[in-house]
């Protein structure tokens, strides 16, 4: 499993160095040679999006988003448990609905044949990598549900207070 979600950090890594590298390389060529990359806006939006859709696969399975556990801490465990699972369910509904959504979408480009405007890439295959980020969050997302049962979360979840 952990080379999976190496993997899965590594595509929303390497997305999130090209919207940096070609976003840099636009704005040092605009402003020193007043030349544009054709189509670097759109690129990296649509890379941008690719990598938080595959980080989010990646912050599902670790439990590294945002919480506020200051009823969880009050309750005993069993009732830790019953909120901790609600929460991966409701999550875990959250991303199989914007899955279901996406494909939509993914099929809506690939029908209307959408371009960008200068280089005429087709925007379809963008929305379908990013697809698939949302599409690994909801499996990390079950995975994560039946390891809870199991006892054995990934390490990262446990939070570590100093003091």
């Amino acid at each position: 499993m952990d080379k999976v979600v190496n993997t899965i950090e590594r595509v929303a890594g390497y997305s999130l160095g090209i919207v940096a590298l070609l976003v840099f390389c636009e704005a040092m060529l605009r402003y020193l040679f007043r030349v544009q990359i054709p189509d670097a806006y759109t690129i990296a939006s649509q890379l941008q999006g690719m990598a938080i859709f595959w980080g989010f696969a990646t912050a599902t399975f670790a439990g590294r988003h945002i919480t506020v556990d200051i009823l969880w801490e009050m309750c005993p465990p069993r009732i830790s448990l019953a909120i901790d699972t609600f929460a991966d369910l409701v999550t875990t509904g959250f991303f199989a609905a914007l899955a279901v959504m996406l494909y939509w979408k993914v099929n809506s480009l690939y029908r209307a044949g959408d371009v960008t405007n200068t280089l005429e890439l087709l925007l379809w295959p963008f929305v379908a990598v990013a697809a698939l980020g949302i599409l690994c969050s909801v499996i990390l997302a079950v995975i994560r549900i039946i390891w809870r049962f199991q006892g054995r979360l990934p390490e990262e979840t446990e939070l570590q207070i100093d003091g």
